[in-house]
């Protein structure tokens, strides 16, 4: 009776592990060659952007190392397990854009600008043009 418990009670912690979603879309990305970064969470959507909490809680946000600007995630939704589509909004409201962000087999993402706005950071008065397709890779602490 004790063995068939502890088969049991394995089977189902095993079965419970395997059914974990998995969660490639909160993380923290980053691209070296722009100086700019991810802030994501398109499950919980609860980020909040530092110093600028009027937003309230997002998706999550687009940012710069070379300035204060965001671009916010003010929606997305999960097409595939390992695709994303969402609207990103400038932090003037002026600007908008729709992109996907795609989660590759060799652990990186890539962002791909489908329709919209330039998206573009003022740095050191001029602004830095985005490409439309760009690899991200996962920040480390």
């Amino acid at each position: 009776m004790r063995k068939a418990f502890t088969i049991s009670l394995l089977c189902m912690i095993t079965i419970c592990a395997m059914a974990q979603e998995k969660r490639a879309f909160k993380c923290n990305l980053y691209n070296d060659e722009y100086k700019i970064y991810f802030v994501l969470n398109l499950y919980e959507k609860n980020v909040m952007v530092p110093g600028q909490e009027v937003f309230g809680e997002l998706d999550g946000y687009l940012g710069s190392k070379q300035c204060s600007q965001v671009w916010a995630v003010s929606a997305s939704k999960i097409k595939k397990e390992n695709v994303a589509e969402i609207t990103l909004i400038n932090n003037y409201g002026s600007e908008d854009l729709i992109a996907t962000l795609t989660y590759n087999k060799d652990n990186t993402y890539t962002y791909q600008h489908i329709e919209g706005s330039t998206l573009k950071f003022p740095v050191n008065r001029k602004w830095q043009k985005i490409p439309k397709k760009l690899i991200f890779q996962i920040q480390k602490d």
